[in-house]
């Protein structure tokens, strides 16, 4: 999710799904449910607060992650019962859907149901209670989730609930998450430290009885001349995301000249719509990008969305990240890949989760071939599109233009058809 929350197009890594992956994420993976039968009791929705630690002799914890079109996934084991969910800095709190739910014996808290933000309108859903929640040697107690419906597949969001305890390390270059005790993650050479400002999710989010205060994640940027603050979000697959309102304000000539609206993926409260735009400018760290990549949204009137941006996967996947959340910074270890981001090629598609064309740009590659929307598309370059990474894809994003690219699609009930696109710069 983000409790926020683009179809791909072929452009962008996690992106030739732009799912807004809830914040809400969303891709598509198809995440099995793990895990042995449910309790016989349910966890008791009343009674001791949340609690959080490590073994005392224990310096770190380090967990390996996997890369899919959710972007990263982690096995958390949830009261007794091993699961996998996305790896998401973007939700505030951590999620599962009412299969999982279902599985654990959760019972809604009070019976009441709970609405939680994103940035395609509200999210309605209901609150549980675990007794566990282990990542590795770490672990919370008598935590509050979110269960809310998801795309099928996706068993959940592990958010910054769940980790806001501890100094959280992401490596996308060796695909591990580290836990370190508050204050003890090691400094990395040529780091950037930025300032991580941690606000409530909604005034809903409050502190409850049990000590649990769901939190949204920003960090400055710079559109040009001017700052704004935005969410550094892992478990959304697009590289920068502004709302229109800002969009207009900071860079009209970028929204003027803006794709047309096209529906790019969906989020837990519906479909997203949104518009690409390439920005003149914009600072995050000490990398200043030029000709970004960047997805307009008319975000939910009222809503932080309208005020705030996102940088999404895309983006952050170039650096190892640390999150300080106690002492609240932001710690930017550059791989020296970002400059890539802006050397991209688009085969003009918008895809949805099960990679059925939602849209094809008017005289892009896509449609001069012929594709239309409810093909499917099965295969890039003899790649399967259900099995390829974030990785994989950044590959064929970074074609030059003029690039003829194989893919096989199909048309309804007839046999799949394979035909070449030639890509264009983006």
């Amino acid at each position: 999710m983000s409790e926020r929350e683009p179809g791909p197009d072929f452009s962008l890594p996690p992106d030739i799904m732009n799912l807004r992956c809830f914040a809400l994420l969303l891709s598509c993976a198809s995440l099995p449910l793990l895990g042995a039968d449910p309790p016989s009791i349910s966890p008791a929705l009343g009674g001791a607060l949340r609690t959080s630690g490590l073994p005392a002799e224990v310096e770190s914890v380090t967990i390996p992650l996997e890369s899919t079109f959710a972007g990263y996934t982690v096995e958390v084991n949830i009261d007794g019962m091993p699961v996998k969910l996305v790896l998401d800095t973007g939700a505030a709190r951590t999620v599962l859907s009412p299969g999982v739910a279902r599985k654990l014996g959760l019972q809604a808290k009070d019976g009441t149901m709970n609405v939680g933000s994103a940035t395609g309108g509200q999210v309605a859903g209901q609150k549980g209670l675990t007794k566990r929640i282990s990542l590795g040697n770490a672990w919370t107690e008598n935590e509050p989730v979110f269960i809310s419906e998801m795309i099928p597949g996706m068993n959940g969001l592990l958010g910054v609930s769940t980790l806001a305890d501890w100094d959280v390390r992401i490596d996308p270059a060796t695909k591990k998450l580290t836990l370190f005790p508050a204050g003890k993650a090691p400094p990395l050479e040529g780091e950037t430290v930025l300032p991580l400002t941690c606000q409530l999710a909604n005034q809903e989010a409050g502190s409850d009885q049990h000590g649990y205060r769901p939190m949204n994640l920003l960090v400055p940027v710079r559109v040009g001349p001017h700052e704004l603050l935005a969410t550094p979000d892992t478990g959304y697959s697009t590289i920068f995301q502004l709302p229109s309102l800002l969009m207009e304000k900071f860079a009209p000539e970028a929204l003027k000249n803006a794709q047309p609206g096209l529906v790019t993926g969906f989020t837990l409260s519906g479909k997203i719509v949104s518009r690409d735009a390439s920005l003149p400018e914009i600072t995050f760290g000490t990398d200043t990008l030029r000709g970004l990549l960047t997805s307009v949204i008319d975000a939910t009137p009222g809503s932080s969305a309208e005020r705030e941006g996102i940088i999404g996967l895309g983006l952050l996947r170039h650096y190892v990240m640390t999150f300080r959340f106690p002492a609240g910074e932001l710690r930017l270890k550059p791989l020296g890949t970002v400059q890539e981001i802006t050397r991209t090629s688009t085969a003009g598609i918008h895809m949805d989760p099960e990679y059925k064309i939602l849209s094809v740009v008017p005289e892009g590659p896509a449609d001069k071939a012929g594709l239309r929307a409810g093909d499917e598309v099965l295969e890039i370059e003899g790649h399967p599109l259900k099995t390829m990474t974030p990785e994989e894809f950044a590959a064929f994003k970074r074609l030059p233009p003029g690039t003829a690219v194989k893919v096989r699609y199909r048309r309804g009930e007839f046999s799949p058809v394979d035909i070449h696109l030639v890509v264009v710069k983006k």
